[in-house]
């Protein structure tokens, strides 16, 4: 069910001329394997808060960097790097092995692409985006695809969906952007985009205080 979420007035998805979708928690049911390996990364250390909602949507070290803020643990940047990389290869290796793409991801790509033009913008590695999209045969319909290693600011920071916006040669206010994470949604909305927020990671209630315009059960309502 497609619900608006703001009071702002904006063109709804099926009117709209573009769709830029994140990754992890909105193509991808990934965040279980996110928040797990997060988990065995930080094993050695007195993790008590954790919480991975707080952390959808933020590239891994700043994430990293989040929690040894609210743990009040202090690490020297290379540990934290350290850190990270594991992080990122035990949730690489999983998601490889699992290919946990969320039902009907495929249809709804291949439906809008016969209408719009579609982006992917994810704060994940390229690796693990090139093995979403090689893995599932879906890079065909995308007219451009973004990951971490392609801006220099992170989301919240609205870089990725700006850059999206200008190789797709849409205005903002004609793009919708798809996103589970609070960050995601801040980034849409300081971008100048129509944030959709999807109900997977974080609550409709968080999604909207953020700034989405449009809360969805599911990618379906988007058609």
């Amino acid at each position: 069910m497609l619900r608006k979420s703001s009071g702002r007035e904006v063109s709804g998805p099926g009117s709209l001329d573009a769709f830029v979708f994140d990754m992890d928690g909105v193509l991808l049911d990934s965040s279980p394997i996110h928040a797990a390996a997060y988990v065995e990364a930080l094993g050695a250390l007195p993790i008590h808060t954790f919480q991975y909602s707080r952390l959808a949507g933020l590239r891994t070290k700043d994430g990293i960097r989040r929690i040894l803020l609210e743990n009040s643990i202090a690490l020297a940047e290379r540990e934290i790097d350290s850190i990270a990389a594991a992080k990122s290869k035990i949730a690489l290796e999983r998601t490889v092995r699992e290919n946990p793409i969320v039902p009907g991801a495929r249809v709804v790509l291949e439906t809008l692409s016969r209408r719009c033009k579609l982006a992917l913008a994810s704060s994940g590695s390229a690796a693990s985006v090139d093995a979403f999209l090689d893995c599932n045969g879906l890079r065909s319909f995308f007219q451009c695809v973004l990951h971490s290693d392609d801006v220099v600011s992170a989301k919240p920071s609205p870089e990725i969906f700006l850059t999206a916006f200008h190789r797709l040669g849409i205005a903002p206010e004609k793009c919708a952007v798809v996103e589970d994470a609070v960050a995601g949604i801040q980034a849409a909305r300081a971008a100048g985009g129509v944030a959709c927020g999807i109900l997977a990671t974080c609550a409709a209630d968080d999604l909207e205080q953020a700034g989405a315009d449009f809360i969805i059960d599911t990618l379906e309502d988007l058609l």
